[in-house]
């Protein structure tokens, strides 16, 4: 039986991870977590990701077996991890598990959340919550976030990069306080705004200078 501390950091690293595969799978129309962890576009880019930027900062303790775990788990869950079942809420997971851990040392974390911002930006309101356009979702609507997707709503695809991740970060019914306090954070969330405007996401991922 594994210690509590090594299961303690595997369902850890599984929050975190599907909240970063979690917008990328919807924007590129896959349907299950484990589409993405395969996907030869994303599995490099989350590869670096995980060694480079989570795997830091968790505790050494039972770390390596927890992440040789969770990814297997992730990778091999095809049936029971849609990402249409997790958009629901996502911003409040990533408020919870991600929001904590972005420095100036986590580029890919940082060009997750743009994919974020960008997932969400525009949705419209659809009866009792909002829905999103892609694909994947298979018509769902989302109910849960209704102040923060409410501000989203107000937001569009095509605004300047540098104006977005201003109205972004500065808006704390989104993210309960104002995220331009990280000061590392708006030149390089807007930098990686402006890469899946004008590059597309995949050749953000693809990128190697992040």
């Amino acid at each position: 039986m594994r210690e509590f501390s090594v299961v303690s950091a595997e369902v850890l690293l599984k929050a975190r991870a599907e909240c970063i595969l979690t917008p990328i799978g919807l924007l590129m129309g896959l349907d299950t977590v484990a589409d993405c962890m395969n996907h030869p576009d994303i599995r490099p880019w989350f590869g670096h990701l995980l060694q480079d930027e989570l795997m830091p900062q968790m505790p050494p303790d039972g770390r390596e077996e927890a992440v040789i775990q969770a990814c297997r788990y992730l990778a091999f869950k095809p049936s029971s991890l849609k990402v249409a079942d997790l958009a629901d809420g996502l911003i409040d997971s990533w408020t919870l598990h991600i929001l904590p851990l972005l420095n100036d040392r986590t580029p890919r974390l940082i060009q997750a959340f743009a994919v974020l911002v960008m997932l969400f930006t525009g949705i419209r309101r659809e009866g009792d919550g909002y829905g999103l356009p892609q694909d994947a979702m298979q018509g769902r609507i989302l109910t849960r976030d209704g102040i923060a997707l409410a501000a989203f709503s107000r937001l569009s695809w095509d605004m300047q990069a540098d104006s977005l991740s201003y109205a972004v970060l500065a808006d704390a019914e989104i993210w309960d306080r104002d995220l331009r306090e990280l000061d590392f954070l708006p030149d390089r969330l807007t930098e990686a705004i402006t890469d899946i405007q004008i590059l597309g996401l995949r050749q953000m991922l693809a990128g190697d200078d992040a």
